[in-house]
């Protein structure tokens, strides 16, 4: 058995309560409903209900997640709510990491871990969360982002033209 010890001064990652194979119900902004498919470690305990779990993600992560797809699910016991959360969007490093003044003032090297509360892939694989993945998803948005205004803007400049042509009219007779 291999025991790691921390440094003083470096802070210990958050374990996560559960890791799961779920199959993904449902959605709305905040959380995602999964159907258990395998538990890979920890447990779920009072947080599955007749084989669904619910997994809280912050700033609308959830639309990354497709509805009927099976995800890898790290999660971990919320702090705020009853209920587990998760992350798509892997954290970076600031710019400069270690490199900008002040950032960490103490010269001990701390040891890089992953972070396990974060909902991948099957085979572990990251979720595309980039801006123009979901673009690419869902390719009528950007038809209505982009023609729409250049519609109504075209509407617009022909109507004040329809609008001076009739005012030159009226004041030639």
């Amino acid at each position: 058995m291999t025991q790691t010890t921390l440094p003083a001064g470096c802070i210990a990652p958050r374990a996560a309560t559960a890791t799961f194979l779920g199959e993904l119900i449902s959605t709305d902004d905040l959380l995602a409903t999964y159907r258990v498919v395998q538990v890979r470690g920890g447990s779920l305990g009072a947080y599955a209900s007749s084989g669904l779990v619910s997994v809280r993600y912050a700033d609308r992560e959830t639309l990354f997640l497709e509805p009927g797809k099976i995800y890898l699910v790290g999660a971990g016991a919320s702090e705020l709510f009853t209920t587990l959360e998760s992350k798509v969007r892997a954290e970076k490093e600031l710019f400069g990491g270690d490199a900008v003044v002040g950032i960490d003032e103490s010269d001990v090297p701390c040891p890089k871990f992953e972070d396990p509360i974060v909902t991948l892939l099957p085979n572990g694989d990251f979720i595309d969360s980039g801006v123009l993945s979901l673009i690419a998803k869902q390719p009528m948005q950007l038809v209505q982002v982009v023609l729409l205004p250049l519609f109504f803007v075209l509407v617009f400049l022909i109507g004040l033209v329809i609008i001076k042509r009739l005012i030159q009219a009226a004041r030639r007779n």
